[in-house]
């Protein structure tokens, strides 16, 4: 299996660092090809420039965003990681999917038809951190408008099997012993790959 983790998070200390470590450790142990992108690490640049934005096939791909969807291709896993900033994705995950998911690559779009996904053969796991406790998002619908937006609006409208979108609450405020326990949960989680 080929499995390639899409990392957002700008600190190489943080929860997020050591999910990605975990995921790739222990698929890397299962015999999985992993490899990963820190966008961080990567310095990549988010902004969709105005002359892609403007043509809605964006035929003027850079040779950047032409090898980042080569990586794409080349996986059947996606795993997502990152942490949530104002109820959704950092800005450079959110600009990943701008510039990286284009029509005629992730989808098509046809005026009469409407969207079709093209990365059907791709499953995905998102893992999703938060400061918040579940008792403050789940009651104000936080946790289920950031999973349509992921979820459906970006990786289903792909043709992308969502396997799971595993929340993780609290993150800055639990001790060690539980998020030890939640990087148990990971690796169970990614088992399904």
């Amino acid at each position: 299996m080929k499995t390639l983790i899409i990392l957002a998070h700008p600190s190489k200390n943080s929860f997020n660092a050591s999910i990605s470590y975990e995921v790739e450790m222990h698929l890397t142990n299962k015999g999985h090809e992993v490899r990963v992108r820190d966008l961080y690490a990567l310095k990549f640049n988010p902004v969709l420039e105005e002359d892609n934005h403007t043509n809605f096939s964006q035929n003027k791909i850079t040779e950047e965003m032409i090898e980042e969807q080569k990586k794409i291709l080349w996986a059947e896993n996606l795993v997502f990681i990152y942490p949530t900033w104002w109820c959704g994705m950092p800005a450079i995950l959110k600009g990943y999917f701008d510039r990286v998911f284009t029509n005629g690559f992730a989808f098509r779009y046809e005026h009469l038809k409407g969207a079709e996904g093209l990365l059907k053969e791709k499953k995905c796991v998102v893992f999703q951190t938060t400061s918040q406790t579940e008792d403050f998002m789940k009651p104000n619908q936080l946790i289920s408008s950031m999973e349509t937006s992921m979820d459906v609006g970006i990786l289903d409208y792909c043709g992308i099997n969502v396997i799971t979108h595993k929340f993780f609450y609290s993150v800055p405020n639990v001790d060690k012993e539980a998020r030890e326990k939640m990087l148990k949960e990971v690796k169970s989680i990614v088992d399904i790959l």
